[in-house]
C-alpha cells in the first residue's frame, strides 16, 4: 500500500509515526510548497521518504492508495487542496483530510479550530480529541501537538485506514517523551 502525507510539520510527524507502525507500507511525505522548506530541520530527519521535488511529488500522489493531507490554499500549494488532488489521484485513492492544528486553549482558538474543521470538512476532528482530554495539556506550542495528541490522531486515522494501531508497549515507549518528535517549542 502507498500512503502519502501532505502538509505542515504535523503531517511530517504523523508520517513518521505511520512509518513506525506500518513497516510493510510505502509511506512518504511530500512538500506542499517552497515556503515550508525552512521549517524542515533536525527534528524532521526522523521521517524518511520526504519528497521535496514537485515532479516526483505528483508521481507519488498519482500512485497513492491513501493521501492524508491538510487543506492548503491554492495560492500556497500547487496540489495540497481537495480540488487538485481529486483531479490527479488515481480513482481508487482515498483522500483523508486532517486539520492544521493551531490551538492555545482560548475560546477564540477553540472557535477558530472548529470553524477550520467545518470549512475543510475534515475526517478527523482534533477539537473532539482536545475536548475529550480537556483536563490534559496536549500542545507543546500553539502549532505543535505533544506525543499523546499525535498518538490519538494516529488511532483515529487507523480506524479510517482499517489497520491496527500501536501496541500498548510501543505507545508507552513513545509517551515517555512528551515531545518525541523534538518539534520546536
Amino acid at each position: 500500500m502507498n500512503l502519502t502525507f501532505i502538509g505542515n510539520c504535523q503531517s511530517v510527524s504523523l508520517c513518521f509515526y505511520f512509518q513506525q507502525l506500518l513497516i510493510d507500507w510505502n509511506i512518504q511525505w511530500v512538500l506542499y510548497g517552497d515556503e515550508f522548506k525552512m521549517h524542515l530541520g533536525e527534528w524532521s530527519n526522523k521521517t524518511k521518504n520526504k519528497i521535496l521535488n514537485y515532479d516526483i511529488s505528483i508521481d507519488v500522489i498519482k500512485k497513492s492508495d491513501f493521501i492524508i493531507y491538510q487543506e492548503i490554499s491554492k495560492e500556497k500549494s500547487l496540489f495540497c487542496n481537495t480540488e487538485t488532488l481529486q483531479s490527479i489521484k488515481k480513482e481508487s485513492c482515498r483522500l483523508i483530510i486532517i486539520p492544521s492544528i493551531y490551538f492555545d486553549y482560548s475560546d477564540i482558538s477553540t472557535k477558530e479550530l472548529k470553524k477550520r474543521e467545518i470549512i475543510n470538512k475534515v475526517d478527523i476532528s482534533v477539537l473532539a480529541i482536545l475536548e475529550k482530554y480537556k483536563d490534559r495539556s496536549l500542545m507543546i506550542a500553539t502549532d505543535h501537538p505533544n506525543t499523546f495528541l499525535f498518538l490519538e490522531i494516529v488511532n483515529e486515522l487507523c480506524k479510517i485506514l482499517n489497520v491496527n494501531t500501536f501496541t500498548k508497549f510501543t505507545r508507552d515507549l513513545f509517551l515517555e517523551d512528551n515531545n518525541y518528535m523534538k518539534l520546536p517549542t
